[in-house]
């Protein structure tokens, strides 16, 4: 069957449309995906001549008065190796101009269907990957895809137009917290000292250690210096066990309180057993800022609050030396 579209650049969309190849489909180059009624030939073929990026289409098994249709931006001249065996589904090609394999071998041939012809490039681009979960008014959602040519792998990256990685706002309303930003227990010592621990603190001297992380704590000769010093290296974290689940809204930070020395910027992971640990939030990990002197409390809300047993918070940068004091905020949920 033979269908024809004109275009407002002059030219006139041409697909014939070659028999179905049963028990296969293409992978990997999916644009677009329909519900469609069985059988459905006809109408996916109609779906792909109004789509202009579509060079060929797959059918999916019929289940009971339905089947999917999936157009496709490539075609087994192209990408001969992602056609795979799939019992019940129908790959089906278009005639194109690349058919007679006119590029050199070192190069991919991409059709024109509006003027019948073709061009040989170095790479095209492959399907696009999933976005990214995210869930913060802060943190856009991304997804990429690669630039790759089928015949030549030395050729990766090179000359596909467009771009390689995709971005859009995440716009999630922040939730009420009021009534929930009760000091959970770190100042008022309700978390116990066996309740705090870290993957590190300083030369292992105990007045380094992190239960000296207490907000407002003060220093103690041969205690205490009144803050968590962990090694100065980016990753390091103390990790508080709320002895229960609790919904943690707010996080507030103070540094040393005898030195200029303090956690400028931070991460937070959560976790309800200590193994599968869970950075705050999705894909892109919120980074807190943090003090910009010793005493002075700098207070985080939780746009999306935490709901966890063990909470770790996580250094990335400081000013001399990473030394703080914290407090966690929230409630027992319902």
């Amino acid at each position: 069957m033979q269908r024809r579209k004109r275009n407002g650049d002059g030219g006139c969309r041409v697909l014939d449309y070659l028999d179905c190849i049963k028990n296969k489909t293409f992978v990997g180059h999916v644009i677009r995906t329909f519900r469609i009624l069985a059988p459905g030939l006809e109408d996916c073929q109609h779906k792909c001549y109004m789509e202009d990026n579509c060079v060929s289409y797959n059918l999916g098994p019929v289940e009971g008065m339905a089947r999917s249709c999936d157009l496709n931006d490539a075609d087994h001249w192209m990408w001969p190796n992602h056609v795979v065996p799939k019992k019940g589904f129908e790959y089906c090609p278009i005639k194109n101009p690349c058919s007679s394999s006119p590029c050199p071998s070192n190069k991919i041939c991409m059709p024109d269907f509006s003027w019948d012809s073709f061009s040989c490039v170095d790479g095209i681009w492959a399907q696009w990957g999933s976005w990214t979960t995210c869930h913060l008014p802060d943190c856009p959602r991304t997804r990429k895809r690669n630039c790759t040519s089928p015949t030549a792998p030395q050729n990766i990256g090179a000359n596909c137009v467009g771009l390689a990685l995709a971005s859009k706002e995440c716009r999630t309303q922040t939730l009420d917290t009021t009534g929930c930003e009760t000091a959970l227990g770190m100042e008022n010592r309700t978390i116990l000292d066996s309740q705090i621990t870290a993957s590190s603190f300083e030369r292992n001297y105990t007045m380094y250690a992190p239960q000296g992380a207490r907000l407002n704590n003060q220093y103690v000769r041969y205690g205490t210096c009144g803050a968590w010093a962990p090694t100065k290296a980016v990753g390091e974290y103390i990790q508080v066990d709320l002895g229960r689940v609790k919904t943690v809204t707010k996080i507030a930070t103070q540094g040393r309180p005898t030195s200029a020395q303090w956690v400028t910027e931070y991460s937070v992971s959560y976790s309800n057993d200590t193994r599968d640990w869970t950075n705050y939030y999705g894909d892109c990990v919120k980074k807190f800022p943090g003090n910009f002197d010793q005493n002075t409390v700098v207070a985080n809300k939780i746009e999306i609050p935490i709901i966890a047993r063990y909470i770790r918070v996580i250094v990335l940068k400081w000013q001399h030396h990473p030394l703080m004091r914290m407090e966690l905020y929230g409630c027992t949920p319902p």
